[in-house]
């Protein structure tokens, strides 16, 4: 017969509860998870300050490791690099240093130096290089720079690229900006140094030069302009604007000043720019009606998901009003996360392909012991799962080739281990598709 010390069953005991509850163990910053609807291992690369601190100590203390030092910065730009062998959290707030992470193993290696001082939010976005595995970009003041990590010894060289005078300080196009896939062309975003408005910066990366700018709102203080950035093939600039109306416009490159921009969309959604596998770019977004595709060329739209050909009704089934993220290595698919319940997604562009579920934000509901609508502001999910800040969205990125999912959630953080349970609470987390047997 086989006896249980009391500790043990009360161990026991405690165990069941969270799983009747629906909670699954958090896994260690090192360590991972498994899917129970995949089969997929998922990482936790990003945890509180303590667990950072721990595996790689911040220079300047536990206590300025802010919150987006665990995150990736948007879905449009990947945190992983060029071969995939390293992943670059965000900036942090007002400490220059952003993480970076060893997909071998899944470890914190280093603090890289980013920008000095954050004139705007949007200066903590960083990029990858398009061609060398091991250079990274941001901007500080109105200064390009240009970092280059050795990965024997996580030291790093930063070197200022190139400096506009003419700007007080400039952004990756107001956060949502990235190279084209040669890595010759970006477009930058910025106030100007006169006070007269905000610009877009079309700018030839290699040949340090910088074409003709648009002006794209009258102050600093206008949020009439959202984001700018690059397609792929580097011949179409995109920007968004809030007024006078919500409006997704395209212009060539090589005119971004002078032409006439054409609409391709009426309302701004979280998107991304995909080539379809005829190497042919177009904007994927999508909203309460499912997933779209917009050709940049001439504007012809299609809906791609869900896979019918009757107009999808307005119900959760349908709802893809969440993030879009390109994958590089892939032409002609996306991945799609949906804000609603935390669902991934990759979805091919063809509208034929079925998509293929590859994980979930995990989300979940608010606290088992509160339905308030205080608690649902604090922890910003509902009783039914329903998101209620931009934090709690599952904002899902892939790597270049797709083998690894990123996404930024506060990882089961409804569940009673969660030492910060409040709605700014995010963690950089990943799933591998391709991983060892």
């Amino acid at each position: 017969m086989i006896k249980f010390s009391g500790l043990l069953v009360f161990l026991l005991l405690v165990n069941l509860l969270l799983c009747s509850a629906g909670n699954a163990a958090a896994p260690p910053l090192a360590g991972f998870t498994l899917d129970p609807d995949t089969d997929f291992n998922v990482w936790r690369l990003g945890g509180s300050a303590a667990e950072m601190q721990q595996q790689c100590p911040h220079p300047d203390g536990e206590d300025n490791i802010t919150l987006l030092h665990a995150q990736h910065f948007y879905s449009r730009t990947s945190p992983a690099n060029r071969t995939e062998t390293h992943a670059l959290g965000s900036a942090g707030q007002n400490h220059p240093y952003a993480a970076l992470w060893r997909l071998s193993d899944k470890r914190l290696v280093g603090w890289v130096p980013t920008a000095e001082q954050e004139a705007d939010l949007q200066q903590r976005q960083l990029l990858w290089d398009r061609q060398a595995d091991n250079v990274y970009w941001f901007t500080d003041g109105n200064r390009l720079m240009r970092a280059s990590i050795d990965f024997s010894t996580y030291k790093t060289r930063v070197q200022e690229w190139a400096h506009f005078p003419d700007f007080a300080w400039i952004t990756f196009g107001m956060g949502e900006g990235n190279f084209s896939d040669d890595g010759k062309r970006l477009v930058l975003a910025g106030a100007a140094q006169d006070g007269s408005g905000m610009y877009i910066q079309p700018y030839e990366v290699a040949d340090k030069r910088a074409l003709p700018w648009r002006k794209v709102a009258a102050s600093v203080g206008d949020d009439s302009f959202d984001w700018a950035s690059v397609d792929p093939t580097g011949e179409y600039v995109l920007f968004a604007q809030h007024a006078p109306q919500e409006t997704m416009l395209v212009v060539p490159f090589a005119e971004t000043a002078t032409a006439s921009p054409r609409v391709l969309l009426d309302d701004v959604k979280h998107s991304d720019i995909a080539l379809d596998r005829e190497g042919i770019p177009w904007l994927v977004y999508g909203n309460w009606r499912g997933l779209f595709k917009v050709k940049l060329a001439d504007a012809h739209s299609q809906r791609i998901w869900p896979d019918t050909k009757e107009e999808a009704e307005p119900d959760a089934r349908a709802s893809a009003s969440g993030h879009v993220a390109r994958i590089a290595g892939k032409p002609g698919w996306v991945l799609m996360s949906r804000h609603q319940d935390g669902r991934l997604y990759q979805v091919s562009l063809d509208g034929k392909t079925p998509a293929r579920y590859v994980g979930n934000s995990r989300q979940g509901r608010g606290p088992r012991h509160a339905d308030s609508k205080q608690t649902a502001r604090r922890w910003g999910v509902t009783r039914d799962g329903e998101v209620t800040t931009y934090k709690r969205e599952a904002r899902a990125a892939s790597s270049p080739s797709g083998r690894y999912v990123f996404f930024v959630s506060d990882y089961h953080a409804h569940a009673s281990y969660d030492p910060e349970p409040e709605p700014g609470t995010a963690y950089l987390n990943l799933i591998d598709l391709e991983q060892e047997p």
